[in-house]
């Protein structure tokens, strides 16, 4: 009965708020009425409003008791422009947009410092990702829906921006069909396999011991206190191919259970070595996303998936699930945001790379760096 009741109010809201010709100030207070938004006789009060090129910020005081409510989130159809709602110490701001976030965009290939990349636009401009302040990350979302773009996104943005300072280990579970082509000198190895990817990780394993051991006898703590420049990326396309199975022999189960042990320790312990984790799935679960990776990942990128529960186990909260528009994603660190990611093509990424061109994929190669405190 409650939702029945809740569901016609938003209805009546909506409509009464589109049929009132009255200004965006005028219709967030009368949505506030419809929606009883308030404590006993205490309203939430107007103290400012702040306009830009880009939005108009809405300011109020609110009584106490009264939290921010999923209800307000109808404001958006209310006033037919995108909202943003945030609530903190009783003032609720509500940030009415002039413009959506584009449906498409094209990667710009601008050079960027460091470690960052262009994740995505939002409705506040472009957002930028530090893979140095956050080194691990995970990605969840349906087929075709952008999750393979965006990974060759950061394999050709850091290519770009260090080619002589960054290496990819790749696990492509699709068989081998998405990084395969992309066989630049930066790209050490590609596993197109469960069984090939156990290879790449049982090397890969040896190199964090020597790197750590290295670490340890010079005394150093984190690769960002030292005159190191090169960062491995370690990424994995479709993770959910590394669940050991029952129909599995023993030792393929085992071998398997290695991938998710030796993944989940790059996510704990390897950060400060260098390494950088991306992992991403298409159904996320707690099998496919291991909690160990999702916990030491600070940044968590969901595009559309199936189900609220796979947007809770992806993101930690619901709102994946309702994304309809390709590319579009919820970029989550500290704080959320809805962004639509950039566009880069096979053809692009080849153009652009063919002096880097291998004809082999090679493993590893031993350190060679002198590292000091700087």
């Amino acid at each position: 009965m409650e939702l029945i009741i809740g569901g016609c109010l938003s209805a009546f809201t909506l409509y009464a708020a589109t049929k009132w010709n009255k200004s965006d100030k005028d219709k967030i207070k009368h949505t506030f009425r419809n929606l009883n938004y308030k404590t006993k006789d205490y309203e939430p009060k107007h103290f400012k409003t702040h306009r830009t090129d880009d939005y108009t910020l809405y300011s109020y005081h609110v009584p106490y008791g009264l939290v921010d409510d999923d209800k307000l989130q109808v404001l958006e159809k209310v006033l037919n422009k995108p909202v943003k709602i945030t609530f903190a110490k009783t003032k609720l701001h509500i940030k009415v947009y002039k413009n959506r976030i584009p449906t498409n965009i094209a990667y710009n290939w601008l050079k960027s410092d460091g470690w960052t990349l262009p994740i995505g636009q939002s409705l506040d401009g472009p957002v930028m990702h530090d893979f140095d302040k956050i080194p691990h990350m995970t990605i969840a979302g349906m087929t075709r829906q952008g999750k393979t773009v965006l990974l060759k996104l950061i394999l050709s943005h850091l290519i770009y921006c260090n080619p002589d300072d960054v290496e990819f280990y790749i696990i492509d579970l699709k068989g081998g069909l998405e990084f395969s082509q992309h066989n630049y000198k930066q790209v050490k190895k590609v596993a197109s396999s469960p069984l090939q990817a156990y290879d790449l990780l049982k090397d890969l394993a040896v190199d964090i011991e020597l790197d750590m051991a290295h670490f340890k006898q010079k005394g150093y703590n984190n690769v960002l206190n030292t005159n190191i420049k090169r960062r491995k990326f370690i990424i994995v396309d479709e993770g959910a191919e590394l669940v050991p199975h029952k129909y599995m022999d023993k030792e393929e189960r085992k071998k398997l259970d290695y991938c998710q042990y030796a993944l989940s320790n790059i996510a704990r312990v390897s950060g400060a070595l260098g390494y950088r984790l991306v992992f991403a799935t298409q159904y996320p679960t707690a099998d496919t996303l291991p909690r160990q990776i999702k916990q030491n990942a600070d940044c968590k990128i969901s595009f559309r998936v199936p189900t609220e529960v796979a947007s809770r186990v992806a993101i930690d909260e619901q709102g994946a699930q309702d994304i309809n528009i390709k590319g579009r994603a919820i970029y989550r660190t500290s704080d959320k945001q809805l962004i639509q990611v950039p566009y880069v093509s096979d053809d692009e990424i080849k153009g652009r790379f063919k002096e880097y061109v291998s004809s082999t994929t090679k493993t590893a190669k031993r350190r060679k760096d002198t590292v000091e405190f700087g």
